[in-house]
């Protein structure tokens, strides 16, 4: 309860004016907490200076680039020193072979080799090649009873064993397009032969090379010879 400034009467506190003399009562002063906004705004973190970024984003770039540039040369180098060479180990220029040919039955040998006397008592028609490594290649051709070269082979293996001959190697390989018969004996005197047979209409086409390893046997000059040999 309140009471009138001009008369005394009560009154309750939320009259607006006296009921006995019509005073009107002041309005109250309403005071509003304050509160804090949840929209204030926050102090925002300092940045770097725009130079400073830009170097470091410059730096971070020179170190990928540089990576990539270094991946990129790594493997041009790996190709270089690792990419294919056979063209020239396997085949023989043609300014440096020598032709033989001998009926349907032709192949080249490099002019560096040399043409030597041999004998072959079972074909006397053989003729005898010495290459740079001293290693003896023999060529000779024969009309064969046979029907296949795998019996061919299998009479030649046979034979070998027979002599106290290791076989080494038998496979079948490729020759101007046809199947041809590649052994590899190791003699009882520790030697090396190798047989390249071809076999066409009856006639047998064989390269005897005698050496004293598998290497010198196998060699690329030897190797690439044997690719020219031609039935036509």
């Amino acid at each position: 309860m309140k009471k009138c400034p001009e008369c005394g009467n009560p009154s309750y506190d939320g009259a607006p004016v006296c009921g006995n003399c019509g005073y009107k009562f002041p309005k109250p002063k309403v005071i509003v907490p304050k509160e804090e906004s949840i929209f204030e705004k926050q102090p925002k973190p300092k940045k770097p200076s725009s130079g400073e970024s830009t170097v470091n984003i410059l730096k971070e770039k020179k170190l990928i680039i540089g990576a990539i540039v270094l991946i990129t040369l790594i493997v041009i180098c790996g190709i270089v020193l690792t990419g294919p060479h056979n063209n020239n180990n396997t085949s023989l220029t043609n300014n440096n072979l020598v032709k033989v040919s001998e009926g349907a039955f032709s192949f080249e040998y490099p002019s560096n080799w040399e043409v030597i006397n041999g004998s072959d008592a079972d074909h006397t028609n053989a003729k005898f090649f010495k290459n740079t490594n001293n290693t003896i290649i023999e060529y000779y051709n024969s009309t064969m009873e046979s029907t296949s070269l795998k019996e061919i082979t299998q009479d030649r293996i046979s034979y070998a064993q027979n002599n106290d001959s290791y076989v080494e190697l038998v496979e079948t390989i490729t020759l101007d397009g046809r199947n041809a018969s590649n052994v590899i004996l190791e003699n009882n005197d520790g030697n090396y032969t190798r047989f390249v047979s071809m076999f066409s209409d009856g006639k047998l086409y064989v390269f005897k090379i005698s050496g004293e390893s598998i290497n010198s046997v196998t060699s690329e000059d030897i190797t690439a010879m044997i690719n020219t040999a031609d039935i036509t």
